[in-house]
């Protein structure tokens, strides 16, 4: 089992999710984490939030199907649109 801290930058992402640290099994990816926070919070993340989601992992960016192999903190910030 790895601890992460889950941060939630841009929580308009997340609706009704936690923050807070989560135990989940080495190698299970960031969607695994994200299912299991929206079990044990109750609530389910927008399919279209998915899209807009920019995960960082110990501040280095990662995509939502990587896998978990040390526990840290895991910020969920929005991907930066612009012109």
């Amino acid at each position: 089992m790895v601890t992460v801290e889950l941060r939630l930058v841009s929580s308009e992402l997340t609706p009704g999710l936690s923050g807070g640290e989560y135990d989940i099994e080495e190698g299970a990816t960031i969607l695994d984490l994200l299912a299991l926070c929206q079990s044990e919070c109750g609530v389910v993340i927008p399919e279209e939030s998915y899209m807009q989601m920019y995960p960082l992992f110990d501040g280095m960016p990662v995509k939502l199907d990587s896998e978990i192999t040390k526990s840290g903190k895991l910020q969920i910030c929005r991907i930066a649109r612009g012109g």
